[in-house]
């Protein structure tokens, strides 16, 4: 995508979107509510025109070639739509069928492959959430896809439910070799699955590249801990020494974002204010913690 721009009125959804995702990766899309997210979405599938700007899926200009390319495309936007009195292997038949050829075989192949052969006779309306989630996916890479392009695809699950799913999207990426592009707010489940990133906000990207660069990138995480009675004196301080990007309550203490090699000048800092630092413990980063930095207060993920 390059200077992709959207209006609805007077509100600018795409200020200049522009990012590219790597063939085969596994990419996460995240953003704020109202980040653009969903009509970036809209927009990748031919289900709304951009007003301004150019858009290559697979290396081919869309929305010129829109029909070519959405055959090698697999999506599963919102809650999957299927027919409740159709079984699950039913509705993959008789959707599947519509527009392209496709086996009784292969739909039995997804339904295993999606964790439903033993459900594919029952009823799609008696399917649990995380049941009708997977048989969304399952149509999605019915036709083999090179791109699968998921929109929040843990919705509505359990963390059970989560588990299973992220590890299906594993196994997908690996047995049908697709480059897959999901949203989702759940940042942690992104930085478990994903090895590739697209940071979004007010229309525009603000940060994108591959999972361990950006956790890299010019901060560290550091755990605070003072002696007891301390930490109102604590809260107040932390935040406007040099190198401190950002500083919240933790379990045990505080944790604090930093420019690289400040951890020891924060250290001096403290103990010269007369405040006794019983702990300062590195910590792994998170992508968490670049979005909230990286976004107006990090809104909410969704």
């Amino acid at each position: 995508m390059r200077d992709l721009r959207k209006r609805f009125g007077r509100r600018e959804a795409l200020a200049g979107l522009q990012f590219s995702v790597p063939e085969g990766a596994v990419a996460g899309f995240l953003g704020p509510n109202g980040a653009g997210k969903t009509t970036t979405l809209r927009l990748l599938l031919g289900l709304a025109p951009a007003d301004a700007g150019e858009m290559e899926i697979l290396g081919v200009g869309m929305p010129a070639h829109r029909t070519a390319v959405l055959e090698q495309v697999g999506a599963l936007v919102e809650k999957p739509s299927f027919l409740d009195h159709f079984s699950g292997f039913d509705n993959l038949w008789w959707f599947g069928s519509l527009n392209r050829p496709v086996t009784r075989e292969r739909v039995m192949e997804v339904l295993a492959r999606t964790g439903l052969a033993e459900a594919a006779g029952q009823a799609f309306g008696t399917y649990s959430t995380g049941m009708k989630q997977r048989l969304g996916v399952a149509y999605a890479i019915l036709h083999r896809p090179r791109l699968l392009i998921l929109d929040e695809p843990t919705n509505g699950m359990d963390p059970q439910g989560r588990v299973q799913m992220r590890d299906l999207l594993r196994e997908i990426h690996a047995a049908e070799g697709a480059t897959i592009f999901l949203s989702s707010h759940l940042l942690d489940e992104v930085q478990r699955l994903c090895d590739y990133v697209v940071i979004v906000d007010h229309g525009r990207t603000v940060r994108e590249g591959y999972v361990a660069d950006i956790l890299q990138r010019g901060r560290e995480t550091w755990e605070v801990r003072v002696a007891d009675g301390q930490a109102e004196r604590a809260a107040a301080l932390l935040p406007s020494l040099p190198g401190v990007l950002a500083c919240r309550p933790g379990p045990r203490g505080f944790e604090i974002s930093l420019e690289p090699g400040r951890s020891g000048l924060v250290n001096q800092a403290l103990i010269g204010a007369g405040l006794t630092v019983t702990a300062l413990i590195p910590k792994e980063a998170s992508l968490e913690e670049t979005f909230l930095a990286l976004t107006d207060n990090g809104g909410d993920p969704a």
